[in-house]
């Protein structure tokens, strides 16, 4: 910016007072000549005569007094001190600038901020530019009605003399006419929402970024700009039409049908309205007003197909079949493509369990489009509910000839081969389903089942991992997890995957065994019985397990209890007496284990290990001849039983005794 420049009268140089009189004099003489319109105002006269003296006579820097403007084609003045308001539409031109320089020879005027460049005397401002260059650099903020930056500055050779400012006041129109011309989207956007937020009630400005937002899917967004557009003009039929849309694809359904409900009261022939208050009614499942709304619909515009085939399914809904097929068949009489009505009343035949109708139906669809594969596959569904196998495989495989990657398609193809107990088939289909959808939890669990019933373990580790983490909370996928770790020999693994099981309330009492006997695996006796010990009802073999880790524990009250449980199973049993006799003597009652035992003889006289056991119990009873006698029996049926050296033992026992008692007769 240009400084100031210091003027000085020259050292030693005097004016004599006569001649500055008569400059001055002649300065305000001359002064109306120039300047007429000073006369108006004698104060500012004198002032201005002597100013004008000092500039000319003195050398003194001039003052400014204010602009000569033409402004959209008339003249206007800006006196110092004031600001200059500009709009977009305005045009201004600076004519003249008012100073002690009367003849103007030295003054020059810059317009700062602007593009133009030199003396601004006699160029033309246009409002638009000075307002546009402000939008696009982003000087004005958001919520500011003008902006300041530009002024006009008056020089006088290179001293400032005077500055005006100039004021761009910021109308909506201007962010609006801005994002029109602007290229992109985004910049576009926020040039229009500085506009509405310029003007609360410009719904033109909000349905501009409504489209914006619809073109880019932002539904919520335009959604809130549908409810502004309505505060403003409530009645826009437009408006509540596309919010009413907006509001269904958000689930905000009961607000579609307060705006439809609100729409056809003032428009009751509208049939769009009517069909579209229809849909939302479906959307809550309020079929019977669906069916009302539908039926408006169908009435005022009955050519309209579309909207017959959601009355027909509307009436399927309410359980009027006879109706929704009226309706499907005024649809194939009245229209070039009856297929699509076929479909659905072939769909609704399937349904109600007419499959002979269905199958007619779907038939009809294929003379049509013979390369539908969903047609294919309902059709092969309606065969297979006739029990046609044949015909069932062959629509399934030509629906998934039609359309490899459909899903669906592929998930019942697999069902069928998997009906079929072709497994290898049906894992390779369902493997397909989960490469088109990798989280489909019904092919996911039928890949699972497949391969565990094949013994492929490792496999189903995988696919049952992938099930667990659908669902965390089912019981069976870690039970069945836990017994295919269990078979890889994945111990400690398999334990956790029966742990959650059980946390998860699993009812099969199978799982206690195998997380017993997977804890006996890994070494946790205790653990194992503990898990036993919950299994209802229990069998000979886990109360035999539980009774003989009692008897190891020397807790032997509860080992009596388990084989007496074993003996209530099989009361005829030599076994079962045997066993509880065992215990009965490791717990130091020969009495009760040779009742017993003696009763295991009854139904078993061919078992050495009885006859041995029944012997030490009479032995530990001091009755030897008893002893002997079981020993020797055991010793007939297995010469290398157990008790063979205690024959000898006892027979000299018994002469020592025999000896004993003849000396002391």
């Amino acid at each position: 910016m240009r400084k100031p420049t210091e003027h000085k009268i020259g050292a030693g140089k005097k004016i004599p007072a006569i001649a500055a009189a008569a400059a001055a004099a002649l300065i305000l003489f001359l002064l109306p000549v120039f300047y007429p319109q000073a006369i108006r105002n004698a104060g500012f006269c004198f002032q201005r005569g002597i100013n004008v003296f000092a500039y000319y006579v003195l050398g003194a820097v001039p003052h400014f007094y204010y602009l000569e403007m033409e402004k959209n084609a008339s003249d206007s003045r800006v006196k110092a001190g004031e600001t200059l308001n500009v709009t977009y539409r305005d045009e201004f031109v600076i004519k003249s600038v008012a100073s002690d320089d009367v003849r103007g020879k030295s003054v020059t005027v810059v317009m700062e901020g602007a593009d133009s460049k030199g003396n601004a005397l006699g160029v033309l401002f246009r409002g638009i530019d000075l307002a546009d260059k402000l939008l696009q650099g982003g000087v004005v903020s958001e919520g500011a009605q003008a902006a300041g930056v530009y002024q006009i500055v008056v020089y006088a050779a290179r001293d400032k003399i005077g500055v005006v400012p100039v004021r761009i006041v910021i109308t909506p129109q201007d962010w609006l006419r801005f994002a029109k011309s602007s290229g992109k989207s985004g910049e576009q956007e926020e040039y229009l929402k500085k506009a509405a937020a310029r003007n609360r009630e410009d719904a033109g400005v909000r349905k501009i970024l409504a489209g914006i937002y619809l073109q880019q899917n932002r539904i919520g967004e335009a959604a809130k700009m549908y409810e502004e557009i309505l505060r403003i003009s409530p009645g826009d039929v437009l408006a509540m039409k596309e919010l009413a849309r907006l509001s269904g694809e958000l689930g905000q359904d009961d607000r579609a049908i307060d705006l439809l409900s609100r729409l056809t009261g003032v428009q009751a022939q509208d049939a769009e309205a009517q069909a579209m208050l229809g849909a939302a009614y479906g959307r809550k499942n309020l079929w019977a007003q669906a069916v009302e709304s539908y039926a408006r619909a169908v009435k005022m515009d009955p050519e309209n197909y579309p909207v017959r085939l959601l009355l027909a399914q509307a009436f399927e809904k309410t359980r009027r079949n006879d109706a929704a097929a009226e309706q499907y068949r005024f649809v194939i009489s009245h229209t070039s493509d009856a297929a699509p009505a076929w479909l659905a009343m072939g769909d609704m035949q399937l349904r109600s369990g007419q499959y002979a109708q269905a199958i007619e139906s779907y038939t009809r669809v294929l003379a049509i489009h013979p390369k539908d594969a969903a047609t294919h596959a309902n059709l092969a569904t309606a065969y297979a509910a006739q029990g046609k196998a044949k015909e069932e495989m062959e629509h399934l495989q030509k629906a998934a000839a039609l359309s490899p990657d459909e899903p669906v398609i592929r998930f019942n193809l697999a069902a069928a081969y998997e009906k079929r107990q072709r497994t290898p088939e049906a894992i390779r289909e369902y493997t397909r389903v989960l490469k088109s959808n990798p989280d489909d939890a019904d092919a996911l669990a039928r890949l699972a089942d497949l391969t565990f019933q094949s013994k492929q373990y490792d496999q189903a580790v995988r696919y049952y991992e992938r099930l667990s983490r659908i669902h965390p909370r089912q019981a069976s996928v870690f039970a069945r997890l836990g017994f295919a770790r269990g078979e890889l020999k994945q111990y400690a693994a398999s334990a956790e995957e029966y742990e959650k099981a059980l946390r998860l309330e699993a009812k099969d009492q199978t799982l206690y065994y195998n997380l017993a006997y997977t804890y006996t695996k890994l070494g946790r006796e205790k653990d194992a019985v503990r898990a036993y010990e919950k299994i209802s009802p229990q069998n000979k073999k886990i109360l035999s397990i539980l009774a003989g880790h009692y008897l190891r524990e020397k807790k032997y009250d509860r080992a009596i209890r388990n084989y007496q449980k074993i003996l209530k199973l099989e009361p005829k049993k030599a076994s079962s007496w045997a066993a509880l006799g065992y215990a009965w003597l490791a717990s130091g009652n020969p009495d009760q284990a040779i009742e017993n035992y003696l009763q295991a003889l009854k139904y078993e006289r061919e078992d050495d290990e009885i006859y041995a056991n029944l012997g030490i119990a009479y032995e530990k009873k001091r009755l030897y001849p008893e002893a002997l006698k079981a020993y020797r029996s055991a010793y007939e049926i297995n010469p290398e039983t157990r008790v063979a050296s205690r024959i000898p033992r006892l027979r000299i026992l018994l002469l020592r005794e025999k000896d004993d008692r003849g000396s002391e007769s």
